[in-house]
């Protein structure tokens, strides 16, 4: 079975995503995402210009500090 990263076009080695590809590997909407950068949640992103990148490192930190064991409580302080 083929890795859903590389299905989406995204590489290991990809340094960013944009946010078509971090809303695929998420399965949300971009228009969630610039939702989010609205109202100041999600990760952090660099904006050049018109375009909008998520740094990878950035993305990956935010996805731990999202996990969770249960309702109440996170996986990892």
């Amino acid at each position: 079975m083929q890795d859903r990263t590389h299905a989406q076009g995204v590489s290991d080695d990809a340094r960013a995503f944009d946010e078509n590809q971090l809303a695929r590997r998420w399965d949300i909407s971009h228009r969630t995402l610039q939702q989010w950068r609205r109202m100041g949640i999600g990760p952090v992103y660099l904006k050049l210009g018109n375009r909008v990148s998520y740094r990878r490192e950035d993305v990956e930190a935010y996805e731990r500090q999202a996990l969770r064991r249960g309702t109440g409580e996170r996986a990892f302080a």
